[in-house]
């Protein structure tokens, strides 16, 4: 599970319709651009879906070059190796002066690959941790995995982590572009080994 608190900034490149949910219940949809860098300089726009209840906004007020603020929930799906951004809003603000970005939590629920944990030293000769796990994320035609990479710079709280451990994260969501493509990270803030009591009572209320 990797689920986020973020806010969004940025241009409408598609404007809001409404549409009926699968409740029947009307939901309005826009998408909007996000262009991420890498260390390079290179540069790639991508778009985030996002879902609103129609009380939230006027779909006709969120029209294509309009500037938003999204708050709310962001996931991902990935579907033949390419990964989706879509939000859940909780606000929609229209004519904003905020700059592109994509701020916010990361909270993540998955498995740590079978590499090793690396145990890095900066230049200020503090230790930090890197490592990347995966969750599972359910689809319509299977079930994909998504990868995302983590820093952690209080080691400390987690010398007891290794490869093939379930893992509960909190954090900074980091967002990057990666070999042109969308890179997922996390700063560690909290971090706990995911019991197996635990994960199997979440996945029966799935």
């Amino acid at each position: 599970m990797i689920k986020c608190k973020v806010t969004l900034a940025g241009v409408v490149n598609k404007a809001a319709t409404t549409h009926a949910g699968k409740d029947n219940k009307p939901f309005v949809s826009f998408s909007v651009i996000l262009p991420l860098g890498d260390k390079n300089g290179n540069v790639r726009e991508f778009e985030v879906g996002v879902a609103a209840d129609p009380g939230l906004i006027t779909a006709g007020l969120v029209s294509i070059g309009k500037r938003v603020q999204v708050v709310g929930t962001l996931y991902f799906r990935k579907r033949e190796d390419v990964i989706y951004m879509n939000m859940y809003a909780d606000s929609v603000s229209i004519d904003v002066s905020e700059v592109d970005r994509l701020e916010g939590e990361m909270e993540f629920k998955g498995r740590t690959g079978n590499k090793e944990i690396h145990l890095l030293t900066d230049k200020r000769n503090k230790q930090f941790q890197t490592f990347s796990a995966f969750s599972k994320e359910a689809s319509v035609e299977s079930a994909t995995f998504i990868w995302v990479h983590f820093l952690n710079f209080n080691p400390e709280k987690a010398d007891w982590l290794k490869p093939a451990t379930s893992i509960s994260v909190r954090g900074t969501l980091d967002l990057k572009l990666y070999n042109n493509n969308l890179d997922l990270g996390c700063q560690v803030k909290e971090i706990s080994e995911w019991k197996f009591e635990e994960k199997k009572a979440e996945e029966a209320q799935q």
